[in-house]
């Protein structure tokens, strides 16, 4: 779903910078543009970047207690 129309940015790709590591508003702005021009969605895309970043966290925390784990045989 597009959330900036003047830049035609979606939902996609505000969550794919999220994933490629961008961890600011302001960041996200350089990186896409949106939000830049009328203004008219950035609470909107505030929301989408914030429920991403969220998502975000809890895939890296799965990971890297997944990749910690070892069987009790492995540990010694």
């Amino acid at each position: 779903m597009y959330v900036c129309l003047c830049h035609g940015v979606t939902d996609r790709a505000i969550t794919q910078a999220a994933r490629d590591g961008v961890d600011t508003f302001d960041a996200l702005q350089q990186r896409t543009g949106v939000s830049t021009c009328c203004g008219a969605c950035r609470e909107h895309a505030e929301d989408v970047f914030a429920s991403a970043c969220v998502s975000e966290a809890g895939a890296t925390a799965a990971t890297i207690t997944v990749g910690q784990w070892q069987p009790a045989a492995m540990a010694r």
